[in-house]
């Protein structure tokens, strides 16, 4: 047997039917290029050592804290990695690698070395310093930070990044955070790569959401606009508006505005009850605000109503209807507020404002004086969302569950819920999105950029694919439809 190593392209020795690169060629360097990153997070550590004695010797400690005013964009933020992890994290190895002293309104006397203190270091060491340790200084000063996005994960092992900025791609060592980060995750770090090895050295410890992406494309497409052909010199001149941007997020990430919820109809959610009195039978008034059901006349409504010995009606619930609806395209028609006619009274439930006003419009129109007003309550949804989150956990929820399950498990319901689901995700491909600028999905997967935003959308959907529901997408039929898989 021929026990020479296969070409790349070649089929695996090992009988997987895979090619020897997508399988056990990776396996078979791993011994060297454990090697490698070994020696690599070795020599960072010990060079991060040397670096800050060398700084608090060559630069004096007050160094430090000017550097972390400019790294925190001079807003005031304690240097606590306690409440503030990027010291530990992002700052330490900006400080020793990228900060370059501006000795702006000091005295000649009092100057700090005007540049970085790992190239200060290699200036006095000169050839005492050990080889592989100048070769790391020197591609970790020459490397920018940059925004990267995970696109596969090997658990304990590596991650594949994409350089968002800079459009290349690259496979890095991380045992810890390749088994807590997913395809989508974005990281703001610096890659440094020795004998085709690559680590990551002052990654943010804010991980970015794929919900960003869009915001970090629309930067992108910005400096390409104004730097045709851009490369990572340009990144280096721009380190603080990148950190800007960071910081920008994160503040985004751990200060979330509060919720604003809408109707269908994009209306701010306000739920509101108006009161009437009926100077009228119910039946006259059923008669004339039948229309609004989309009903032909009230005789279509009437099998709804309660009556009274005589055949009187009594009581009866009627919804305002609209035909469609502006955001689900599948909905026949949308439920625009219930109403509900009891005696002498008349009582209508709305969700927004918008619709409040609306259907008492419609109410003095078709009822004249015969409906007279009486008072209106409004529940504002900063009240539901207190009650919802001061609720005890579970109460009620258990039961709820359940029946929900239960019926969700009928076949005629699943069968009912498939057929919506499809006729849904079939419309989405023709939906102008806002997470893809405008287009619609089956436009976006015509060009590059649209493929991105695209994928990054496919990945918010595999995240949430974790806890399917009804509606979830099939990810892989709708990459086919789109051309993508």
């Amino acid at each position: 047997m021929n026990m020479a190593n296969p070409g790349r392209n070649e089929p695996c020795p090992c009988g997987s039917g895979k090619k020897y690169k997508k399988c056990c060629l990776h396996k078979e360097a791993r011994p060297v290029v454990d090697m490698v990153w070994q020696l690599m997070r070795k020599t960072e550590g010990e060079l991060v050592a040397a670096l800050a004695k060398h700084a608090n010797k060559c630069y004096d400690p007050e160094a430090i804290v000017e550097a972390w005013d400019e790294f925190s964009l001079w807003s005031d933020l304690p240097m606590d990695p306690e409440s503030q992890p990027e010291v530990d994290t992002a700052f330490l190895p900006w400080f020793l690698f990228n900060w370059i002293p501006h000795n702006t309104d000091v005295d000649e006397a009092g100057h700090y070395p005007e540049m970085q203190v790992a190239l200060h270091f290699l200036h006095k060491k000169g050839p005492r310093i050990d080889p592989f340790q100048r070769r790391f200084i020197e591609e970790i000063c020459s490397q920018p930070y940059s925004f990267f996005i995970v696109t596969d994960v090997e658990p304990g092992r590596r991650l594949s990044l994409r350089d968002l900025l800079l459009r290349r791609e690259t496979s890095v060592h991380e045992r810890r955070a390749s088994t807590t980060l997913s395809k989508g995750s974005i990281l703001y770090t610096r890659i440094v790569t020795l004998d085709d090895n690559s680590i990551m050295v002052g990654c943010a410890p804010t991980v970015i959401p794929p919900t960003y992406l869009n915001d970090l494309i629309d930067f992108r497409e910005r400096m390409a606009s104004q730097f045709p052909g851009y490369g990572r010199e340009l990144l280096l001149d721009y380190d603080r508006d990148l950190r800007t941007l960071y910081y920008d997020i994160r503040y985004e990430l751990h200060n979330p505005p509060a919720p604003q919820l809408q109707n269908t109809d994009g209306d701010p959610l306000q739920l509101t009850k108006l009161f009437y009195t009926l100077q009228c039978t119910p039946r006259e008034a059923l008669n004339a605000l039948a229309t609004l059901s989309m009903a032909e006349n009230a005789r279509e409504l009437l099998h709804e109503g309660k009556f009274d010995s005589k055949g009187e009606l009594l009581s009866i619930e009627i919804p305002w209807l609209k035909k469609g609806n502006r955001k689900i395209p599948e909905w026949d028609n949308t439920v625009m507020a219930n109403i509900r006619i009891e005696g002498d009274r008349l009582m209508v439930e709305v969700n927004s404002q918008e619709r409040s006003e609306a259907i008492q419009r419609k109410i003095a129109r078709r009822l004249g004086k015969r409906a007279v007003f009486r008072n209106a309550m409004m529940h504002s949804t900063e009240k539901m969302l207190e009650e919802f989150a001061n609720r005890p956990p579970g109460v009620g929820q258990g039961v709820r569950n359940q029946q929900l399950e239960d019926l969700q498990a009928l076949p005629e319901i699943q069968q009912s819920l498939k057929g919506m689901a499809d006729k849904h995700w079939k419309a989405w491909l023709d939906t102008p999105l806002s997470a893809l600028r405008g287009q619609s999905p089956r436009e976006a997967a015509k060009t590059a950029l649209g493929r991105e935003r695209l994928q990054a959308l496919f990945w918010l959907f595999e995240e949430k694919s974790e806890s399917p529901q009804p509606y979830s997408p099939d990810i892989e039929a709708l990459r086919k439809s789109l051309g993508m898989d």
